[in-house]
């Protein structure tokens, strides 16, 4: 998995309220303690320490790893394999071969990659962005580059090559329609169609 941008989405004021949320945590826990320690007269309450670090680290797993989800955030939850059928076209725009495959996306609140799969080749993503669709329609556009390595049985026709691809999703998530171009190795370019499995 790699990073990538969320545009319109500050991880740094995330990273302030967790922040927050871990100082106050830990001052509750240790008025807790306190209070616990005068009740039980045990002090094995004082003897414990919960550090701001930790409980932050803790914070910081967590939202990485499911808060990220709540649709407050207001960040697309791509993950999980994706059905394709594509469309290699000519200059005029008219089909030049079609092909089927799948698209594997696993992503969380800092990381994503996404992988292709044909019978013919692989890919995967080395950087991403995703932005919100405005307007009526609404949805989320993820853009990235990847880089293609043909099967060994097929790396005597096609060559490994880099290319770029823009996904538009509607807003449920559900389906997407994406265009790519292909450089350094096989110079293509066609449409995609892609549905949630």
């Amino acid at each position: 998995m790699h990073d990538y941008a969320i545009f319109g989405h500050d991880r740094a004021t995330v990273g302030r309220w967790l922040g927050f949320a871990s100082i106050s945590i830990t001052g509750g826990l240790a008025q807790f303690m306190a209070w616990a320690n005068n009740l039980t007269g045990s002090d094995v309450f004082t003897r414990a320490t919960i550090t701001t670090g930790l409980v932050y680290f803790c914070l910081d797993w967590a939202f990485n790893k499911w808060a990220w989800k709540i649709p407050f955030m207001d960040i697309p939850n791509l993950n999980g394999r994706w059905i394709l059928s594509g469309q290699t076209l000519n200059e005029d725009c008219s089909t030049r071969f079609n092909w089927d495959g799948e698209i594997g996306i696993e992503q969380n609140w800092k990381s994503i990659l996404i992988h292709l799969k044909t019978k013919n080749s692989q890919s995967s993503s080395y950087t991403a962005t995703l932005s919100k669709r405005h307007g009526p329609t609404g949805g989320w556009q993820l853009s990235y580059s990847y880089k293609n390595e043909p099967e060994l049985e097929k790396s005597h026709e096609l060559n490994a090559h880099k290319g770029y691809c823009e996904i538009e999703f509607d807003s449920g998530l559900s389906i997407g329609k994406a265009s790519y171009f292909n450089s350094a190795g096989r110079r293509t370019f066609g449409v995609m169609t892609l549905k949630k499995d």
